[in-house]
């Protein structure tokens, strides 16, 4: 694994077309807030991460969105690939190599032909003011990554933040159109399907299930001042017709780890990947 084969550092730098993510050791004190260990520098890259509600907010308030963006950074035999994939998680185009190498306080992030260097600063690393530009074709510069997130900038100069999500695991069951032999309900269920909480969405039923097809969202919405909302994870049903809009929905509290929901016509629920329980006299198999 790539976390067993980096060096503890005391800071990271960013570079592409090497083939792993490489951390530098440094013989200098770490800085206050920096990550110390590889995995704490791992984790901040490793993700999925989307700018759902920057664009809903900003439509909301009739002001000019940016394009709608979801990126994937995982890690695949030992080399980290960035992925930028659709609400449903399917790639949207060629996958790009990226990898992190470090030296005091500084980083260099290099992506498919883009080099660029970072500062830490404010508990992450942004874009530092003075770069070693190298010719490169790229619609987009992640000027900030932290535990919250990305922050990238498009070629208008257009800013977009990406907030890190939380993957979330669902069950859904829905009524078949036809009933069985003794006129009760034939449910079709469906399991283990993966969503996150940045607006993932996953279709159910349709085609050959002889169910309705649906499709489950889910989001961690804050909402911004002044509104009185208070924060919540919400959990919504559309159909194929128009899947931006909601036909139902059920919120819980922005830090619940389940919400359900139970409709006449389906009923879904969905848990936060790592949140499971279970009950000692019926365990989950």
């Amino acid at each position: 694994m790539l976390k067993n084969m980096m060096t503890v550092a005391s800071s990271a730098i960013l570079a592409a077309g090497v083939p792993a993510l490489a951390f530098a050791k440094d013989d200098g004190a770490p800085l206050l807030g920096m990550p110390e260990a590889d995995e704490s520098a791992l984790s901040l890259l490793e993700g999925t991460f989307s700018n759902e509600e920057h664009v809903y907010f900003e439509k909301e308030a009739d002001r000019p969105a940016p394009p709608w963006m979801s990126l994937n950074i995982s890690e695949e035999e030992d080399v980290l690939w960035l992925r930028e994939v659709d609400a449903y998680g399917a790639e949207l185009a060629q996958p790009q190599q990226v990898s992190f190498a470090a030296t005091n306080n500084r980083a260099v992030l290099s992506l498919g032909d883009c080099k660029h260097d970072y500062v830490w600063q404010e508990e992450g690393w942004s874009y530092a003011p003075e770069q070693h530009l190298t010719a490169c074709h790229q619609r987009y510069t992640i000027s900030r990554i932290d535990d919250g997130g990305l922050t990238v900038q498009f070629v208008d100069g257009q800013e977009s933040s990406l907030k890190r999500a939380r993957q979330v695991q669902c069950w859904a069951a829905i009524p078949k159109k036809e009933k069985k032999e003794g006129g009760s309900t034939d449910w079709y269920f469906a399991n283990k399907l993966e969503i996150h909480d940045q607006g993932g969405r996953v279709r159910i039923g349709g085609d050959e299930s002889g169910a309705e097809e649906a499709i489950l969202r889910m989001r961690q919405v804050y909402w911004p001042q002044p509104s009185r909302n208070r924060p919540s994870l919400v959990l919504y049903i559309s159909k194929p017709d128009n899947p931006d809009r909601s036909v139902s929905y059920s919120w819980a509290d922005v830090d619940a780890t389940r919400v359900g929901i139970n409709l006449r016509w389906m009923q879904a629920s969905c848990t936060v990947v790592g949140a499971e329980l279970q009950s000692p006299s019926s365990p989950i198999r």
